[in-house]
């Protein structure tokens, strides 16, 4: 860029001294040939004028005179002379034979000295064949401008030329031209390089702080020097302070730019930024998954990214009306997931639709709570009416005198007895739901225990019942297994597994419970031979008070609480519990707990 400015302005300066050079001799050289010819023609005026009042007037009655003086004269003049008489015909010339010479009273200049004028005229000889300038004189026979004219005196002289006047001097006249040219050129040369040097030191210092490799902000000021003229410094300086602002702004963004990436990269909602087209520019990590966007999904249409046409049109309502929007949505991704969709347009609305940002809130889970608690509040009340009623009914009846039927009164008072063992048993697991829904695990009790006592103690609990249905409960554990649990916990998830095996399983059947070690975890396998679990019923056994059987669980004293409970124990020490079922062929639960 440097040598470029150099020789543009290099070639500029030469081409403007050349041109200003070539005018000059132009018209110098016109204006002094003009000059020249001018004082030629004046000074052959004057000198004819000079001779012809000198000349001696005999000579113009003896031929051989008048040819000898012109002769004479001419070679010492170097002027053509030409004697005319009166009546135009040539007397004598000094360089032609008058005998050959036509009659000259025709001639300009020769008209006007017969009439006593010294005149001047200007053309191509017929004689010799040149461009002459001619100058008559009339003779005077006595002195005195009323004199008697008997002749003329004609002086010739090739046209006066200033290039054949300098010719002898021509090389020397080039040598200085070119010496001149030089001169004008390292001028030139000089004033480019005064001018360039500077501004290509601010052009490559310029360039330095566009790439960013500029080491400081003080480039422009190191690119000139205190010689250099004031307006380059100030241009340096000017560079810097720019250079300098610009550096902190870029600094300032990409920060600002890291930042925002960071936020958008932490942020757990999916976040859609768009154009004015409903193109997206800028998607982060979460909607990137939420979506399956795979590579960079900039300049992907709205609809092509997402797959939904509601997410479409609470962008394009939002773009169109220039304010904030909200809508629930449902997307299928590929199971049914609710989100509460925020689009807020970017820019003011006086700089029209400048983009959208799209923020998408995931209350699936929001969802499914208010469900269950929906569900539960029907199903504690419903689970609740049943009992309160009869207990209530079964009490007025015994008020209103079946207290006295010894008949009657018994069985009510059965009846108000199992109710109130039901509700019991009812409040009894939503207050253990409860204490194992609490907040963290620091309500646990976990010790290091021997597994095989655990299960011994739960089969001991449902004994009993499985006794009086000649159901057989055998009890298998790993020799010397122990885990880190809360074994009364452990032992009422055991319970409630063992006891949903017996009731579920017909008469003089058999219920294995087997204990191992999987893995660094305590697995513990409870297994029937009972009626099993329908597959569309399987994911959602372990939910609070669902049942598979209904009026069958409430025969059989059921709460529909149980499995919950167990689900909420393994929950609480770190493990789970899973479910393997086919109708008509018996039920598998089992549970996994790490053994700490």
């Amino acid at each position: 860029m440097a040598s470029s400015l150099f020789r543009r302005s290099l070639a500029l300066l030469a081409a403007a001294v050349l041109v200003a050079a070539a005018v000059f001799a132009f018209v110098g050289v016109g204006v002094m040939g003009s000059a020249y010819a001018d004082a030629s023609s004046s000074a052959l005026l004057q000198a004819a004028k000079a001779v012809a009042a000198t000349f001696p007037v005999a000579a113009l009655s003896d031929p051989a005179e008048a040819e000898r003086i012109c002769a004479a004269t001419g070679t010492s003049s170097g002027f053509r002379l030409t004697l005319i008489l009166p009546d135009g015909k040539v007397l004598a010339d000094s360089e032609a034979s008058p005998a050959t010479m036509e009659n000259h009273s025709g001639r300009p200049e020769v008209a006007k000295a017969l009439a006593g004028v010294a005149a001047l005229s200007r053309r191509t000889s017929a004689t010799v064949g040149d461009d002459l300038l001619y100058a008559a004189a009339p003779i005077f026979l006595a002195g005195g401008a009323a004199a008697k004219t008997v002749g003329v005196l004609r002086l010739a002289l090739r046209e006066p030329s200033l290039r054949r006047a300098l010719a002898p001097s021509l090389w020397a006249f080039v040598a200085a031209a070119l010496v001149f040219a030089a001169a004008a050129l390292a001028a030139a040369a000089a004033f480019s390089r005064m001018t360039a040097r500077p501004l290509a030191s601010l052009a490559r210092a310029a360039r330095a702080y566009g790439s960013g490799e500029a080491a400081s902000a003080t480039a422009g000021a190191r690119a000139v020097r205190s010689d250099d003229p004031e307006e380059m410094r100030v241009l340096a300086s000017t560079l810097d302070s720019m250079a300098a602002e610009i550096g902190n702004r870029v600094s300032a963004a990409r920060k600002q730019s890291r930042e925002l990436e960071a936020i958008l990269d932490a942020m757990t909602e999916a976040v859609l930024a768009l154009d004015s087209s409903l193109r997206v520019t800028i998607a982060n990590p979460a909607a990137a998954a939420l979506f399956g966007l795979d590579g960079d999904p900039a300049g992907r249409s709205l609809l092509e990214a997402t797959r939904s046409s509601e997410l479409q049109s609470v962008a394009a309502d939002s773009l169109a009306a220039g304010e904030r929007r909200s809508r629930e949505i449902a997307l299928f991704l590929p199971t049914e997931r609710w989100f509460q969709a925020f689009a807020a347009p970017l820019g003011a609305p006086a700089e029209g639709p400048g983009g959208l940002v799209i923020v998408l809130n995931d209350i699936t889970e929001l969802r499914r709570l208010e469900r269950v608690r929906r569900d539960f509040v029907a199903n504690v009340s419903h689970e609740l009416r049943t009992p309160v009623q009869l207990v209530k009914g079964f009490a007025e009846s015994l008020l209103e005198g079946a207290l006295r039927d010894s008949e009657q009164a018994p069985r009510f008072l059965g009846i108000i007895e199992r109710n109130a063992a039901r509700m019991e048993t009812l409040i009894a697991d939503l207050l253990s739901l409860a204490s194992l829904e609490r907040d963290g695990n620091d309500w646990l009790r976990l010790e290091r225990a021997a597994i095989g006592p655990v299960l011994m103690g739960a089969r001991e609990a449902i004994l009993p019942k499985a006794e009086a249905r000649g159901t057989k409960v055998l009890v298998e554990s790993e020799a010397g297994l122990s885990a880190k649990v809360d074994a009364g916990l452990l032992e009422q998830a055991l319970v409630n597994l063992i006891d949903n095996a017996v009731k579920y399983s017909p008469p003089a059947s058999v219920v294995s419970v087997v204990a191992r070690s999987e893995d660094d975890c305590l697995a513990i396998e409870v297994k029937d031979q009972g009626i099993g679990i329908p597959a569309r019923d399987l994911p959602r056994v372990f939910e609070r008070f669902y049942r598979v059987d209904k009026a069958r669980s409430r025969e059989l004293g059921g709460t529909g609480l149980g499995l919950a409970i167990v689900r909420h124990v393994a929950m609480a020490h770190g493990g789970s519990v899973s479910v393997e079922s086919w109708e008509g062929e018996g039920s598998t639960f089992r549970m996994r707990i790490p053994l700490g």
